[in-house]
Parts: structure tokens; sequence; C-alpha cells
């Protein structure tokens, strides 16, 4: 597969991020020139109208179309009167963007809704699972050049792998993932959750390992697998008294609302370290969150 050579992601990252520094945050003026200065024209020449943009991204196309016309963004530069324009046609987009954005944090709690009474029954129907957590991302020196059409087609592919309980996805009974962009660099990435039946799969940490390998043939090279299931970060979990992961036994009240915490987390909006990592850019149709039983998609659900 040929990537871009522009970085796409970080693009549209740095985009949403203006939008929403002119909108609710503190950004001055100087600022907001000159950030117009250093990407709208890469951005612009960038645009795919095959992609579904979120509204702080409509907002900046729309504002900067009104303003430059039919001028070639080759020759654009951002001066004082340009800039104030952009700021004053922005903010007619705040209710629509926070409209959006109230959307989809419903959204996010009603997967929660969803996921939730489905991992308790799957955690009642059987004395013990194994539950593994993995974060499918890309090597840094790459990440940003990869754009929404390589992730979707990447993630079709672990789809299928899923279903078609290829290798280490046998004795799988559920699974759950949730696609999500980087704020600073708009790294594309998946945090995936695995339940395996525990009384046939016990080496968490080699399960997750395989999945790893898994996404790095599905991305040929390209991809980089975050495992939570180590050893080290399994000690700092149960430390702070909240390992969700591994083996988890129906008898142990404490270890099941601690994976069931785990595995909301998928649903969260909120991050831990603040950062707002929503998908700024998708395909027609494309599912950012995802549960399902592997084989006949008994009860699958999207959103």
């Amino acid at each position: 597969m040929i990537y871009s050579t522009v970085n796409h992601s970080q693009l549209i990252s740095k985009v949403d991020i203006l939008v929403r520094d002119v909108l609710f945050g503190t950004i001055n003026f100087q600022q907001i020139k000159s950030q117009l200065n250093e990407f709208y024209y890469s951005f612009i020449i960038s645009l795919d109208f095959e992609f579904r943009y979120s509204k702080p991204i409509q907002a900046f196309i729309e504002c900067t179309n009104k303003i430059i016309g039919n001028d070639y963004p080759y020759n654009v530069f951002w001066d004082d009167e340009k800039t104030v324009q952009f700021i004053r046609l922005l903010s007619g987009y705040e209710k629509a963007i926070k409209k959006d954005y109230s959307a989809w944090r419903y959204q996010s709690n009603k997967n929660c809704r969803n996921l939730e009474p489905n991992i308790r029954t799957l955690i009642s129907n059987h004395s013990r699972l194994l539950f593994v957590r993995v974060d499918l991302k890309y090597i840094q020196e790459i990440s940003n050049h990869i754009t929404i059409r390589d992730f979707n087609f990447h993630m079709k592919k672990l789809r299928d792998a899923i279903h078609n309980g290829d290798t280490c996805f046998t004795h799988l009974l559920r699974y759950a993932l949730s696609l999500e962009q980087g704020e600073d660099n708009g790294g594309f990435h998946c945090h995936l959750l695995l339940i395996f039946d525990g009384e046939k799969h016990y080496k968490d940490n080699y399960l997750a390992d395989q999945v790893g390998q898994k996404w790095q043939a599905i991305t040929e090279g390209v991809g980089y697998c975050f495992i939570l299931n180590t050893k080290e970060y399994k000690e700092g979990l149960a430390r702070r008294g909240i390992l969700g992961i591994g083996m988890i036994h129906r008898n142990n009240l404490q270890e099941v609302e601690n994976a069931v915490n785990a595995a909301l987390y998928l649903t969260r909006p909120d991050k831990r370290d603040g950062s707002y990592q929503r998908l700024k850019v998708s395909l027609p149709n494309m599912n950012t969150f995802g549960q399902s039983r592997p084989k006949g998609q008994v009860n699958g659900q999207y959103s």
C-alpha cells in the first residue's frame, strides 16, 4: 500500500484544534493568523470530498471558502482583514458545534448502556473469562501519513480476522472496539477489548502479543500494538485496586466490577489526559464503535 506524503491526519487535527480554540479557548489574534498561514493551503489541497468531516472541520471549510472564493489556495495570505472575517464567520457556527458535541456525548453514553449489560451477562454465564486489552496504532514515523481510508481498510481486515476465528481469535466470546484520532499528532488508533473463554485460554499476555502480530501483518509492518496485559502494567493497575483485565472470576465481585469498568473505558469520551480523541474524519457508513460476538454476529451493535 502506498501512503500519503501529506500529513493528512495531523492537518485535520490542527484545524479541529484551531476551530475549538477560536470558539472556546484562549488563543490570541496573532496566533490565529499565524496558524491560518501555516496550514490552510496544505489542508485545502488535501481535502477529499468522499470523506465525512466533523462539524468543526466543516465550519472551517465553509468559512474559508466564503472568504477566499475562487482564489487559488497557494496565493492566499491571511492578513488582518481576512483573519477578522474568519473569526466573525466562525462564531456563527458555535451553536451547531456545541450541539454536535452534545450528540456525540449522548451516543457515547448510549454505547455504554448497550455494552454494560452484555458484559455482565457474559460474566454471569461463565465461571471465568480472560479479558485482553490492546491499543492498535501506527508507528510514529508514518502515523501522520495514514489516511482514514487506510485506517478503515485495516479495520475491515481486522474484523474479518476476528469473525473468521483466525489463530489468536479462537474461543473468543465477545469483542468491542472504539476508533479514535489523536489530538496533537492526529494519529488514528483503535481501543480493542477481547473476551475469551477462561476455560480455553489463560495466557493473556501471549494472546495480546499474538493480536499485535496480527495487526502488524494486516498493516504490512506499519502497525504498532500497545499491550495492556503485560505483567508490569497489570501490577500497576492492581496497586491502584482497579485491575480489570487478565483472568476474571465470576465469584470475585471486585474483579467483576473492575472488568466492567475496564470494558466501559472504550465508550467514554473523556480521556484521562483531557485530550479530545474523537474521529474528526470518517468514511460514509464507517462505524466508530462496535461490539459483537465473533461468530454469527449475534447481538452485534455498531454506531
